[in-house]
């Protein structure tokens, strides 16, 4: 017979811990609060929509309202929700499933994103 070990902190591994794309708020009330997280939530939503489901009206839909939403208060995305964002189809890049990502070294290095349903491409200079 095998020996049962006890399950403690120790033995169970540590997940890593997922990547958030979140919006920032500017300022402090309540209201704006919910409206980040409504923001937080679509984002989210538009992610599962479109990995798990595979539903890209959907995640579509979802895109377009949260774009709306930002231009309506004073939010600030942060970074990873502008970069996987393509603004000619409003879909959510993911690399390896809508963009393809290249790694390019002509004049400056940089990288280049293309929307594989629009073809749209996107580069952003890294230092």
């Amino acid at each position: 017979m095998e020996s049962a070990k006890k399950i403690t902190k120790k033995n169970v591994s540590k997940s890593k811990p997922k990547i958030e794309l979140t919006a920032k708020c500017l300022e402090k009330s309540p209201q704006d609060f919910l409206f980040v997280n409504h923001v937080n939530y679509l984002n989210k939503l538009s992610f599962t929509s479109l990995t798990e489901l595979d539903h890209e009206e959907m995640c579509r839909n979802n895109q377009q309202t949260i774009v709306k939403l930002v231009n309506k208060k004073p939010i600030h995305l942060c970074s990873e929700l502008k970069y996987f964002h393509c603004k000619k189809c409003d879909i959510m890049l993911i690399p390896g499933q809508t963009s393809r990502i290249r790694v390019k070294s002509k004049r400056q290095k940089h990288i280049v994103s293309t929307c594989l349903n629009c073809g749209e491409i996107k580069r952003y200079n890294f230092r």
